[in-house]
Protein backbone atom coordinates (compact mmCIF):
# COMPACT_ATOMS: atom_id res chain seq x y z
CA UNK A 1 0.00 0.00 0.00
CA UNK A 2 3.17 2.10 0.17
CA UNK A 3 2.91 3.25 -3.71
CA UNK A 4 -0.91 4.04 -3.59
CA UNK A 5 -1.76 6.98 -6.25
CA UNK A 6 -3.06 9.93 -5.35
CA UNK A 7 -6.46 9.49 -6.31
CA UNK A 8 -6.78 5.91 -4.03
CA UNK A 9 -5.12 8.21 -1.09
CA UNK A 10 -8.42 10.29 -1.45
CA UNK A 11 -11.13 7.26 -1.86
CA UNK A 12 -8.74 5.98 1.23
CA UNK A 13 -8.89 8.95 3.30
CA UNK A 14 -12.38 9.80 2.40
CA UNK A 15 -13.69 6.46 4.25
CA UNK A 16 -10.85 6.87 6.67
CA UNK A 17 -12.39 10.13 7.96
CA UNK A 18 -15.57 8.26 7.95
CA UNK A 19 -14.35 5.50 9.97
CA UNK A 20 -12.51 8.06 11.94
CA UNK A 21 -15.81 9.80 12.91
CA UNK A 22 -17.11 6.91 14.36
CA UNK A 23 -14.48 5.76 15.75
CA UNK A 24 -13.31 8.44 17.68
CA UNK A 25 -10.33 9.31 15.26
CA UNK A 26 -7.94 5.97 17.61
CA UNK A 27 -5.38 7.66 15.21
CA UNK A 28 -4.62 11.42 16.97
CA UNK A 29 -3.43 11.67 20.06
CA UNK A 30 -2.50 14.53 22.39
CA UNK A 31 1.24 13.05 23.07
CA UNK A 32 3.64 13.62 20.97
CA UNK A 33 5.74 10.11 21.39
CA UNK A 34 2.56 7.98 19.95
CA UNK A 35 3.04 9.93 17.10
CA UNK A 36 7.31 9.50 16.55
CA UNK A 37 8.29 7.77 13.53
CA UNK A 38 10.92 5.29 14.40
CA UNK A 39 14.16 6.05 12.20
CA UNK A 40 12.53 9.10 10.48
CA UNK A 41 14.91 11.11 8.06
CA UNK A 42 13.46 14.94 8.64
CA UNK A 43 16.48 15.93 5.55
CA UNK A 44 15.19 13.58 3.43
CA UNK A 45 11.53 13.54 4.10
CA UNK A 46 11.81 17.74 3.34
CA UNK A 47 13.35 16.74 0.24
CA UNK A 48 10.06 14.51 -0.59
CA UNK A 49 7.91 17.73 0.72
CA UNK A 50 9.34 19.91 -1.27
CA UNK A 51 8.55 17.75 -4.59
CA UNK A 52 5.10 17.65 -3.61
CA UNK A 53 4.59 21.15 -3.30
CA UNK A 54 6.27 21.60 -6.82
CA UNK A 55 3.29 19.28 -8.04
CA UNK A 56 0.83 22.16 -7.09
CA UNK A 57 -2.03 19.36 -6.34
CA UNK A 58 -4.76 19.52 -3.46
CA UNK A 59 -2.67 17.32 -1.10
CA UNK A 60 0.78 18.73 -2.37
CA UNK A 61 1.26 20.34 1.98
CA UNK A 62 0.36 16.41 3.19
CA UNK A 63 4.10 15.87 3.24
CA UNK A 64 4.52 18.45 5.88
CA UNK A 65 1.61 17.69 7.74
CA UNK A 66 2.44 14.07 7.90
CA UNK A 67 5.85 15.07 9.46
CA UNK A 68 4.12 17.67 11.93
CA UNK A 69 5.11 15.77 15.12
CA UNK A 70 8.82 14.51 14.43
CA UNK A 71 11.48 15.71 15.78
CA UNK A 72 13.44 19.20 14.03
CA UNK A 73 16.21 20.96 14.44
CA UNK A 74 16.83 24.84 13.58
CA UNK A 75 18.17 24.49 10.36
CA UNK A 76 15.41 22.15 9.55
CA UNK A 77 12.47 24.64 11.00
CA UNK A 78 13.97 27.43 9.01
CA UNK A 79 13.60 24.80 5.68
CA UNK A 80 10.41 24.57 6.73
CA UNK A 81 9.66 27.94 6.71
CA UNK A 82 11.17 28.59 3.58
CA UNK A 83 8.56 25.78 1.98
CA UNK A 84 6.20 27.61 3.64
CA UNK A 85 6.20 30.99 2.56
CA UNK A 86 7.31 29.70 -0.94
CA UNK A 87 4.00 27.80 -1.49
CA UNK A 88 1.54 29.26 0.75
CA UNK A 89 0.33 31.92 -1.46
CA UNK A 90 -0.29 29.38 -4.48
CA UNK A 91 -1.87 26.92 -1.62
CA UNK A 92 -4.03 29.65 -0.08
CA UNK A 93 -5.61 30.89 -3.40
CA UNK A 94 -8.69 31.15 -5.02
CA UNK A 95 -7.31 28.72 -7.95
CA UNK A 96 -6.42 26.23 -5.46
CA UNK A 97 -8.77 23.43 -5.53
CA UNK A 98 -9.99 22.42 -1.97
CA UNK A 99 -8.25 25.43 -0.45
CA UNK A 100 -9.80 24.58 2.78
CA UNK A 101 -8.24 21.74 3.11
CA UNK A 102 -4.99 22.32 2.10
CA UNK A 103 -4.72 25.60 4.11
CA UNK A 104 -6.09 23.93 7.39
CA UNK A 105 -3.50 20.87 6.80
CA UNK A 106 -0.62 22.98 6.08
CA UNK A 107 -1.44 25.60 9.24
CA UNK A 108 -1.79 22.73 11.11
CA UNK A 109 1.37 21.24 10.35
CA UNK A 110 3.40 24.84 11.24
CA UNK A 111 1.22 24.94 15.27
CA UNK A 112 2.26 21.70 15.80
CA UNK A 113 6.15 22.21 14.65
CA UNK A 114 6.13 25.36 16.18
CA UNK A 115 4.43 24.38 19.83
CA UNK A 116 6.55 21.03 19.99
CA UNK A 117 9.47 22.70 19.00
CA UNK A 118 12.27 23.58 21.21
CA UNK A 119 13.63 27.72 21.58
CA UNK A 120 15.50 27.32 18.18
CA UNK A 121 12.96 26.02 16.34
CA UNK A 122 10.21 28.56 17.73
CA UNK A 123 12.39 31.61 16.60
CA UNK A 124 12.50 29.75 12.93
CA UNK A 125 8.73 29.18 12.51
CA UNK A 126 8.30 32.58 14.47
CA UNK A 127 6.81 34.25 11.16
CA UNK A 128 5.16 31.21 9.53
CA UNK A 129 3.51 30.56 12.92
CA UNK A 130 1.93 34.31 13.32
CA UNK A 131 1.06 34.23 9.25
CA UNK A 132 -0.43 30.48 9.51
CA UNK A 133 -2.61 31.87 12.50
CA UNK A 134 -3.99 34.78 10.00
CA UNK A 135 -4.68 32.08 7.35
CA UNK A 136 -6.48 29.51 9.96
CA UNK A 137 -8.58 32.44 11.25
CA UNK A 138 -9.79 32.83 7.32
CA UNK A 139 -11.00 29.10 7.43
CA UNK A 140 -14.89 29.15 7.96
CA UNK A 141 -13.60 25.78 10.07
CA UNK A 142 -13.80 25.21 13.62
CA UNK A 143 -12.00 22.18 14.16
CA UNK A 144 -9.26 23.80 11.66
CA UNK A 145 -9.02 26.36 14.62
CA UNK A 146 -8.87 23.94 17.37
CA UNK A 147 -6.09 21.82 15.99
CA UNK A 148 -4.14 24.93 15.61
CA UNK A 149 -5.07 26.98 19.04
CA UNK A 150 -6.25 24.10 21.33
CA UNK A 151 -4.18 21.47 22.88
CA UNK A 152 -1.22 19.93 20.34
CA UNK A 153 -3.11 17.03 18.37
CA UNK A 154 -0.54 14.43 17.23
CA UNK A 155 -0.93 10.94 14.84
CA UNK A 156 -2.13 10.28 11.76
CA UNK A 157 -5.96 10.93 11.90
CA UNK A 158 -7.21 8.09 10.03
CA UNK A 159 -6.40 5.19 7.35
CA UNK A 160 -5.90 7.84 4.97
CA UNK A 161 -3.38 9.88 6.92
CA UNK A 162 -1.22 6.72 7.84
CA UNK A 163 -0.91 5.48 4.21
CA UNK A 164 0.12 9.01 2.53
CA UNK A 165 2.68 9.11 5.77
CA UNK A 166 4.12 5.31 4.62
CA UNK A 167 3.72 6.20 1.55
CA UNK A 168 5.79 10.47 1.99
CA UNK A 169 7.95 9.87 5.21
CA UNK A 170 11.38 8.47 4.45
CA UNK A 171 12.64 6.46 7.85
CA UNK A 172 15.45 4.12 6.13
CA UNK A 173 15.59 0.95 8.31
CA UNK A 174 11.95 1.02 9.18
CA UNK A 175 10.32 -1.00 6.51
CA UNK A 176 6.83 0.51 7.11
CA UNK A 177 7.92 4.01 5.42
CA UNK A 178 9.96 4.89 2.07
CA UNK A 179 13.87 3.97 2.75
CA UNK A 180 15.18 6.88 0.84
CA UNK A 181 14.43 10.00 -1.44
CA UNK A 182 14.31 7.83 -4.50
CA UNK A 183 12.25 5.38 -3.71
CA UNK A 184 9.64 8.05 -3.68
CA UNK A 185 10.99 9.60 -6.96
CA UNK A 186 11.01 5.51 -8.59
CA UNK A 187 7.16 5.65 -7.19
CA UNK A 188 5.68 8.76 -8.65
CA UNK A 189 7.37 7.29 -12.10
CA UNK A 190 5.65 4.14 -11.47
CA UNK A 191 2.18 6.20 -10.84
Amino acid sequence: MRNITYSKYLIIAGLGITAANLAGCTMLYHERDKALISKVDIDQTLEVAALELEQNKVGSVLTLWAMRDQVLTPKQAEEVSELYFKYIGRVDSDEQKARGFSVWHLTWAISNMYRQGDEGVKAALEAAYVDAAVRVDTLDSKLASTFFYDEVTTGDAHVGGRAYAKSHIVAPGNDEYLQSVDEYKASRETD
